[in-house]
């Protein structure tokens, strides 16, 4: 029993550094990468879209990342490139231990889809700044959750409020992450009793899920579904996209 409780405790100690997934789907978490880590990030999505991001561990305790992108960059269309290039930075105010979450505070202005220059944002609006408590269990393999809050920047007139997000993840076998979310949308509402408007939501929850397989230490693939619910009013299927992550230290 005693030589059980000392291997209970050490994998709690492991599990702040092994429970690295920096995001569920779109939603952040409290982790980070570590000082002196970088990661390069390809995400591909609908209308040939693709963004290229850059994210940087300067500190045990904070990180910083860039991104680019367009549509129609494959094809005979000419690119749409977006509009300003998109930052996000995090820092974690308080480290998971045993008994308390990681929580975390951030801001990132990445969404998800094409970015509409006229509304001023994207399909599915960024984060913009917000606040995340993790938490992550040992239960044949990794099991995590996630909560947290946010105010998006891409604010449009009647949808300028708060939003709530939440997520989990659970690690199957040594090479594959199943992942869940959701994003209340209660800033983006607009179109819930319109017929006009193809750009906000319908009121609905967004639910997200994701599998992710990791190749090796560095390199893995991610496989997305956005918008389950069909919150988007332009859409007939739930969004699928793939995220190829890099990673590696300097």
């Amino acid at each position: 029993m005693k030589k059980y409780n000392i291997v209970l405790i050490f994998s709690f100690i492991l599990l702040p550094i092994l429970a690295n997934n920096l995001n569920i789907v779109e939603n952040p978490t409290a982790a980070l990468l570590g000082t002196g880590e970088a990661r390069i990030t390809q995400k591909i999505y609908k209308d040939n879209g693709m963004i290229f991001g850059i994210d940087v561990g300067l500190l045990d305790a904070f990180q910083f990342g860039v991104g680019y992108g367009a549509e129609h960059i494959v094809g005979d269309q000419e690119p749409n490139w977006h509009k300003y290039p998109v930052v996000s930075a995090r820092f974690r105010i308080i480290d998971e231990v045993f008994t308390l979450p990681a929580l975390a505070i951030g801001i990132d202005t990445q969404g998800h889809g094409a970015y509409h220059v006229k509304e001023k944002r994207f399909d599915i609006k960024s984060k913009g700044a917000y606040f995340v408590v993790s938490k992550n269990y040992e239960m044949f393999g990794l099991l995590g959750f996630d909560i947290g809050a946010n105010y998006s920047f891409e604010k449009t007139k009647g949808d300028e409020d708060f939003d709530i997000f939440g997520g989990m993840y659970k690690t199957l076998g040594s090479a594959l992450i199943v992942f869940a979310e959701f994003t209340a949308g209660l800033n983006d509402t607009n179109g819930k009793n319109r017929t006009d408007d193809i750009i906000t939501g319908r009121g609905r929850t967004y639910l997200n899920a994701a599998l992710q397989w990791n190749i090796n230490e560095q390199f893995s693939i991610k496989f997305l579904t956005h918008d389950i619910f069909k919150n988007k009013r332009q859409t007939e299927l739930f969004d699928r996209s793939i995220i190829l992550d890099y990673r590696w230290f300097f």
